[in-house]
């Protein structure tokens, strides 16, 4: 059944809880949010990506900032960057239509969505599953299906290749379904401290260590703030 404008989740909510359900919690249920050097410097690249226009460079037509959709999975947000392919055929050879038609513009175009990340590829698949919930939803707006994408690492500046195969979708569904889940219910998972803690933005505000399981960051914030004016 498909989701309802008030059931929409983020897309980068499903990075968030594969690295951290607790994390995903405090983002997008206790509305807890904070910045460190990480994230900075991914806004910084993110905004980067951000100024430049839509264009078409040979048989690539570039948009940024596209805003993404998809009623199955319940998922809204906005993509890093859609490289359009320009393609002879709408169809390939195993009969999967590939490409689109894009207003104001003959032929047919194959969606490549490429995110950009700062660092350097990780050990989990946080970032796959993020860019293969946006060609999931490229995928729903065109009624195309996406084999492949990118990831583009800012340390190292290149871009890794990530393919839409069946496991990498089941993971992505799967996140999609926990956030739902994490959202309807409204409880924070409790803090387990490990050695992610450190890089992670909220550890000031989650507490890992100070913060009992299953208990809700917010309220130890409000309790220790009004502690501290007793």
């Amino acid at each position: 059944m498909p989701y309802p404008d008030d059931e929409l989740i983020m897309i980068s909510a499903l990075q968030h809880y594969v690295f951290c359900p607790r994390q995903c919690a405090l983002i997008h249920v206790e509305q807890i949010w904070s910045e460190n050097y990480l994230t900075a410097t991914g806004s910084l690249l993110h905004n980067r990506v951000d100024r430049v226009e839509q264009e078409t460079r040979r048989d690539v037509h570039l948009a940024t900032s596209l805003r993404l959709l998809s009623r199955e999975l319940g998922l809204t947000g906005i993509a890093d960057m859609v490289e359009y392919h320009g393609e002879s055929q709408e169809f390939d050879d195993e009969g999967f239509r590939i490409a689109t038609s894009l207003p104001s513009r003959k032929g047919f175009w194959r969606p490549f969505p490429v995110e950009y990340k700062r660092g350097k590829p990780k050990d989990h698949r946080a970032d796959e599953i993020q860019l293969c919930a946006q060609a999931i939803c490229l995928e729903e707006m065109h009624g195309v299906t996406i084999k492949s994408g990118a990831l583009f690492y800012g340390t190292p500046r290149r871009r890794t290749d990530v393919f839409f195969d069946e496991e990498l979708r089941r993971l992505t569904r799967e996140a999609a379904d926990g956030v739902h889940q994490l959202v309807r219910v409204g409880v924070t998972p409790g803090a387990v401290y490990t050695k992610a803690c450190e890089a992670c933005s909220l550890i000031d505000e989650c507490r890992p260590k100070q913060v009992g399981s299953g208990h809700s960051s917010k309220a130890w914030i409000e309790k220790t703030i009004k502690e501290s004016l007793a």
